[in-house]
């Protein structure tokens, strides 16, 4: 998408942002449709349980329709992306208090060098990720938000969104770096 097809697009939400807070069902049907699978896949990758994720979603979508009128106008896809955050944690608080101490995790050793298999050793390290590190690596390398809209998500200053995904980014690595150099030996 080049620079101006992004401004047109940014206008045009913002204009539909503003629509929809007054209660305009089409403004909300535009706006779902550019983001229901950007919001998808953060809460899958937030939560990654495909139901969890599913219920995380909607939850998000019905919320922000019922506090519709609570939009400030300002940046919609920060307010939407915070809600889902909300909404996620609630979830991941909710799956702790479910969850049974007995539980083992041997962990997954992929056989093949595959995209999945190496996909999912990923998922995995990102589930080892505090959450506050977590939620801005995906934010920034995985729904491509800028800083500024990572640090307006999280409720952080701009220069904390940077060092969470920075660090984020090396925990990931040296999680990887076994994975990495089983790899490169087999090869």
């Amino acid at each position: 998408m080049d620079i101006s097809k992004k401004n047109i697009r940014s206008e045009q939400i913002k204009e539909a942002a503003i629509e929809f807070s007054k209660g305009s069902t089409v403004a909300f049907s535009f706006l779902y449709a550019i983001f229901n699978r950007p919001i998808y896949r953060f809460c899958m990758r937030i939560l990654n349980d495909e139901q969890t994720a599913k219920d995380a979603f909607q939850e998000t979508f019905v919320r922000i329709y019922e506090h519709r009128a609570s939009f400030n106008g300002t940046n919609f896809e920060a307010w939407l992306y915070t809600t889902a955050r909300n909404t996620c944690i609630n979830y991941i608080r909710k799956r702790k208090r479910t969850s049974s101490l007995g539980e083992l995790d041997f962990g997954y050793v992929p056989t093949k060098y595959t995209k999945i298999g190496i996909r999912e050793h990923i998922e995995e390290m990102l589930d080892k990720l505090p959450l506050t590190l977590k939620e801005a690596v995906v934010l920034r390398d995985m729904q491509d938000l800028t800083y500024q809209d990572i640090a307006d998500v999280l409720g952080i200053d701009l220069s904390l969104a940077k060092v969470r995904v920075h660090r984020a980014r090396l925990k990931l690595k040296e999680l990887l770096a076994p994975l990495m150099r089983e790899i490169n030996e087999s090869t």
